[in-house]
């Protein structure tokens, strides 16, 4: 039997894409808020790609489980406690990290609006721009592209918000964003503004009224008329 040591091994680690979404209320009460879907990022502080924007997460130890790693490095350099975690896929480029081989263990991520706005960290919300099947972020003080971010992270962001749109289409995942009561208007508006395209009214409840409750319960938006409330359906 040959000794597993007289081999080279690659370093493992995870990474996460956390997606969430904000609504920007509009100046005029009358006008329809704007909602924007936003990955979470922070700055490295060492390199390689030092002042580089990146990915949470970090390398897998010996005993540790990938899930329970990125939970611990998504609290350690995030500050994020409670999040919707689904493995997304695994990224091998030989030349990914230039200080050795290192293959990532990618996650989606999910936060609703109120847990996002709950955590206190350094990181920042980044808006997705999605314009042609281009791919931009920013935030309200910095703009940034491919060149911004550290590794192959941007690529990793693509690939998330494909799959994203793909899930979305044929599971329940999108509730993840969505807190617990919601109305029909913004279980839509979150579909939309992933998929970057628009849907009729009459087309998008077909899709998904099997996918949610009714409750007793109306929404109180000023300058709109009360719309029924919803909760997520646990079995479809």
């Amino acid at each position: 039997m040959s000794d597993i040591f007289n081999y080279e091994h690659p370093f493992v680690c995870t990474d996460a894409v956390v997606f969430t979404m904000n609504t920007e209320m509009s100046d005029s009460y009358r006008k329809l808020p704007e909602v924007q879907l936003k990955i979470l990022l922070y700055k490295r502080e060492a390199e390689p790609f030092i002042n580089k924007w990146c990915l949470p997460g970090g390398f897998l130890n010996i005993d540790e489980m990938p899930e329970d790693n990125i939970r611990r490095k998504l609290l350690e350099k995030s500050n994020v406690e409670k999040c919707f975690l689904e493995q997304l896929c695994t990224f091998s480029d030989i030349k990914r990290d230039p200080r050795a081989r290192v293959i990532s263990l990618s996650y989606i991520g999910l936060m609703n609006e109120a847990e996002s706005m709950k955590f206190d960290s350094s990181a920042k919300w980044f808006v997705v721009q999605q314009k042609n099947g281009q791919i931009s972020l920013r935030s309200d003080d910095v703009a940034i592209s491919e060149s911004d971010l550290g590794f192959d992270h941007f690529t990793i962001i693509k690939v998330a918000l494909e799959r994203l749109k793909s899930k979305i289409q044929y599971s329940d995942i999108i509730f993840n964003l969505l807190p617990q009561e919601f109305t029909l208007t913004e279980l839509q508006n979150v579909f939309e503004v992933i998929q970057d395209k628009k849907e009729s009214v009459a087309n998008f409840r077909r899709k998904t009224m099997r996918m949610v409750s009714e409750t007793e319960n109306y929404s109180g938006e000023k300058g709109h008329r009360p719309a029924k409330l919803f909760i997520r359906r646990e079995t479809l």
